[in-house]
């Protein structure tokens, strides 16, 4: 199968399920082929295909949970892997996953088992993903950080994700701002954006600034560890920007004043340490 001259075709044209054998062969190259370091297969052709077939209703939903089960396995592909191409597996499955799950909160296709595990997976691997880039030159997005998090965000606001297990997404979100790296690709704002579906839900405006209290206590303990060193800067510069995004994403959502001015009072504070 010449798989880009098949994904040209369904991107251009109506897609017509008259075989279900070519479909599955499709689908299995297009999985197999997921990580592709060819930026225009990946970006551009497998992952919306996968979103054209998922959201057009044109798999079954034991292939639906097929895939889900097959990419969800895929997060975990060569993890601890920092600056190798595995990582574009690991990612572009997580993207798979997300639609999969946002696509199952009106289709109902999954158990609640089947449910658990998906969000398990999801934080597990957000937790233990090293590679961290954002855009590799040549290959294209790798952006694990922000895909997870779209996984994330997207378990959140499944209707069986269960209030008990906002803590895990905290922490996890909380891990991922101390990572040893430097967010330039507007991770702050997919992260932030896990925090805005948690509130539409669930969260409280005294359990956010519950929470925002031990990301900053983490950070004046990196300070005392390491002083203004590399890491240090590197560190309050991914908080800071994801602290920054947050009181915004707040301000659209209203009746987060307690946290929006804790918010506030140590983004002055982490500067007059700096500039006095």
């Amino acid at each position: 199968m010449e798989l880009k001259a098949e994904l040209e075709k369904l991107h251009n044209e109506a897609f017509e399920q008259s075989d279900d054998q070519k479909l599955q062969l499709l689908l299995d190259e297009m999985v197999r082929q997921i990580g592709s370091i060819d930026p225009y297969l990946r970006d551009e052709l497998i992952y919306p295909a996968f979103v054209k077939l998922i959201t057009n209703e044109k798999l079954t939903a034991p292939q639906c949970k097929h895939l889900m089960e097959v990419c969800a396995d895929q997060l975990f592909y060569k993890i601890g892997e920092d600056q190798s191409d595995s990582v574009f597996t690991r990612s572009f499955s997580a993207l798979v996953v997300a639609v999969l799950i946002s696509y199952d909160s009106t289709a109902a296709i999954l158990s609640e088992e089947d449910f658990k595990q998906a969000f398990l997976k999801s934080h597990t691997y957000l937790r233990n993903e090293k590679d961290t880039r954002g855009f590799v030159e040549e290959k294209g997005w790798a952006h694990s950080i922000a895909h997870g998090a779209d996984l994330l965000g997207a378990c959140v606001s499944h209707p069986m994700f269960e209030s008990e297990d906002i803590g895990e997404v905290l922490i996890t979100l909380q891990a991922c701002l101390f990572k040893k790296a430097t967010f330039i690709d507007d991770e702050d704002e997919r992260l932030a954006l896990v925090i805005e579906s948690l509130i539409v839900k669930y969260m409280d405006d005294k359990t956010i600034r519950n929470w925002l209290s031990k990301v900053v206590a983490s950070l004046d303990s990196v300070f005392e560890r390491e002083g203004f060193s590399n890491q240090y800067f590197r560190t309050k510069f991914n908080v800071l920007n994801f602290l920054k995004t947050l009181y915004f994403r707040l301000d659209v959502q209203g009746g987060t004043a307690l946290s929006k001015d804790y918010i506030a009072e140590n983004l002055h504070r982490f500067h007059q340490q700096v500039y006095g």
